[in-house]
């Protein structure tokens, strides 16, 4: 006969009712969403692929912008409509504006440090303020907007030298122009250790920071299981991935650190806040370490995302050559053929502007947002929302209503953005779920827009680019269905980049000579 042990058999019958009762009772009030299992609830009914998309059709299915379900007693709400996210993480921001606890992430790869996935509270407002003093208007009119230009023009260069390499070169200008900016580093192409360090951190992001992608983030207690035990990978992933995190963060502030040292130092957000510390008294270990985490936080937030947009518009002219010759018609209108683009001209031409947005509400960087986290219970559309339920703002949905952006969603045409006389339809919501929601929402997306703004118009600018054809001469159509994750990336491809002038190629060259 087998033995009893009575105090494990009251555990694991305890463990048993707690979840089958959170999984199993589902209140009528909840919201809409697929009936789950007892103890695991809907963690079958969680997509592997294309997360985003089907999660719209989910809550289409119920006839409902609100869809919910329970991740083995864990809560789920995902608003897939504008006015949801608005009246949710703007209206009831109080409740709605924390994080959840991100067990593979935060807990266990490191990204803690990164205030764009803390919770509410002192160390995240402290965090917010500096990188808004950091990113000033003033500071980005002095410094960034300046080196942007200088970096676009480096761009522009590689791109003559070697077109094959356009995506590395899009790369090399968001991830050099942010190390410059945070760091002083000037980095001599896409492999450049510090720019490779980001890179792979955030590609192990993007696999692991929807909820739901590990066990780990349904049972957190996981999370103290021994590394060696079978089943157990994701410890060891996750340890090997924290590395590269600690890496990330410390390094470059260490590189600044020795070259102020040695009088060296480039002026950057870096050099000048620790010389302000310095100067004024104030440093210390706690402000040195919210620095290093908050330039962390730029160094990896902003290098793949404005690349990523950038790229995106840059698929949508190869793809869509009418859209290119009228991109190329309304920058030389303003800029003429004279001179190339600068930050002088950001906003003074419609079309840029509406191709900026298109590209941002085609395929957002970001589909499914970072998910935010109930503060406590709450009650919307006579649905009730638990206390701790995670909730995410489902940015493809919102950025692909048919409702706001016209039938023709699936298609990029910036003219859903334009009036008829070319200027900017105040009407069509711009694609602000692209950034994120409420209080939590991008607080670098200034600088991302004339970053993107700047490179696409100095794009059309200087070159003309085409589809590559095959050996008979039929025009190769590059993949517009992205790589899935939490970041949304494109598929490798390939295109023909021709300078449109020789006029244009020795403006190009004298740009950084």
């Amino acid at each position: 006969m087998p033995s009893f042990h009575p105090t494990i058999e009251l555990i694991a019958l305890g463990l048993f009712l707690f979840f089958a009762r959170r999984a199993w009772i589902r209140p009528r009030a909840l919201p809409p969403g697929p009936k789950g299992w007892p103890i695991i609830g809907n963690i079958l009914d969680i997509p592997k692929e294309k997360v985003h998309i089907t999660y719209m059709k989910m809550a289409r299915k119920y006839a409902s912008d609100l869809l919910y379900l329970n991740m083995a007693g864990t809560s789920m709400l995902i608003l897939n409509s504008a006015e949801a996210a608005n009246d949710l993480f703007v209206g009831r921001s109080t409740l709605y504006s924390n994080r959840p606890r991100f067990p593979m992430v935060c807990e266990l790869m490191g990204w803690d440090y990164n205030f764009a996935l803390i919770p509410y509270g002192t160390r995240w407002r402290k965090s917010r303020a500096l990188f808004t003093q950091q990113f000033s208007p003033s500071n980005l009119k002095t410094y960034e907007k300046p080196r942007m230009q200088e970096s676009v023009r480096v761009f522009l260069n590689r791109l003559l030298d070697t077109p094959k390499e356009f995506e590395d070169h899009m790369r090399f200008l968001s991830g050099g122009n942010i190390i410059s900016s945070a760091y002083g580093i000037v980095a001599n192409d896409f492999h450049d250790p510090y720019i490779k360090l980001s890179k792979k951190a955030l590609h192990a992001l993007s696999q692991a920071a929807i909820p739901g992608s590990y066990l780990v983030d349904a049972f957190p207690l996981l999370k103290n299981i021994p590394g060696w035990l079978p089943g157990a990978r994701f410890k060891r992933k996750a340890a090997d991935e924290k590395k590269t995190v600690d890496e990330m963060i410390k390094q470059p502030l260490e590189f600044v650190k020795r070259n102020i040292a040695s009088g060296t130092a480039e002026s950057c957000i870096a050099s000048r806040a620790l010389q302000q510390m310095q100067e004024d008294g104030s440093w210390s270990d706690e402000k040195e370490h919210l620095l290093r985490n908050v330039l962390g936080a730029i160094y990896a937030g902003g290098a793949d995302t404005t690349s990523t947009a950038t790229n995106t518009i840059f698929l949508a002219l190869v793809c869509n050559p009418d859209i290119l010759k009228k991109g190329q018609a309304a920058v030389d209108a303003i800029v003429g053929r004279d001179r190339l683009p600068g930050i002088v001209d950001e906003g003074k031409i419609p079309y840029v502007d509406a191709l900026v947005m298109e590209g941002l509400r085609w395929r957002p960087v970001l589909p499914l947002a970072v998910a935010h986290h109930t503060a406590s219970a709450d009650i919307y559309k006579g649905s009730y929302i638990p206390a701790n339920t995670i909730v995410m703002g489902n940015s493809w949905a919102i950025l692909h209503d048919p409702a706001t952006y016209g039938e023709d969603v699936d298609q990029f045409r910036p003219e859903r953005f334009l009036n008829s006389d070319g200027t900017l339809n105040s009407t069509v919501p711009y694609p602000d779920a692209a950034f994120g929601y409420g209080r939590r929402i991008c607080p670098g997306r200034v600088f991302a827009r004339s970053a993107v703004w700047l490179a696409v118009a100095s794009l059309l600018a200087c070159f003309d680019l085409s589809k590559v054809e095959d050996e008979d001469g039929v025009a190769i159509e590059p993949s517009t269905d992205y790589i899935d994750g939490f970041l949304s990336y494109p598929r490798p491809y390939e295109c023909t980049i021709t300078p449109r002038s020789k006029s244009m190629e020795k403006m190009i060259r004298q740009s950084v000579s």
